[in-house]
């Protein structure tokens, strides 16, 4: 019995740590062309919406002359489309959700690639968190 609600109980927090979710802060790389793109710079906060997702970002000055880039990122599971000046950019979510990467389908140099920020220190809680439940349930079961 004991076995049984462990392993569902392992189950819910390994699905939980892996589901996928978009919205977060992710920082920026710098792997977009400013001198030619519209690039997303420094930290991106997206928000879900009932439309999907609100982007907020710094931005080079290629962006409409603007210092900051606000847009709506439309997905379907890990894969969606946000647009980028003029530009229907395809957009893709990494099976851990930590990294956002926004490929633009006509200039490959103006791909932007966003990094969840925070996101390894939470996996490593959830891990340690789950091996202490494991060591405590070991010492229940023994312990009987």
């Amino acid at each position: 019995m004991q076995l049984t609600v462990l392993f569902l109980l392992m189950a819910t927090v390994i699905g939980a740590a892996q589901s996928q979710s978009w919205a977060g802060t992710y920082t920026v790389d710098s792997s977009c062309n400013t001198t030619s793109c519209c690039c997303l710079s420094g930290k991106a906060v997206l928000t879900s919406t009932t439309n999907g997702y609100s982007v907020n970002s710094s931005a080079s000055s290629l962006c409409n002359s603007n210092s900051t880039f606000t847009g709506t990122l439309s997905t379907t599971n890990y894969t969606g489309w946000i647009k980028v000046n003029s530009d229907n950019d395809t957009v893709t979510l990494s099976s851990d959700s930590l990294t956002i990467t926004i490929n633009d389908t006509t200039n490959s140099t103006c791909t932007n690639k966003l990094i969840k920020s925070g996101a390894l220190a939470q996996h490593a809680n959830i891990i340690r968190l789950l091996a202490l439940f494991l060591f405590g349930m070991m010492i229940n079961v023994l312990a009987k």
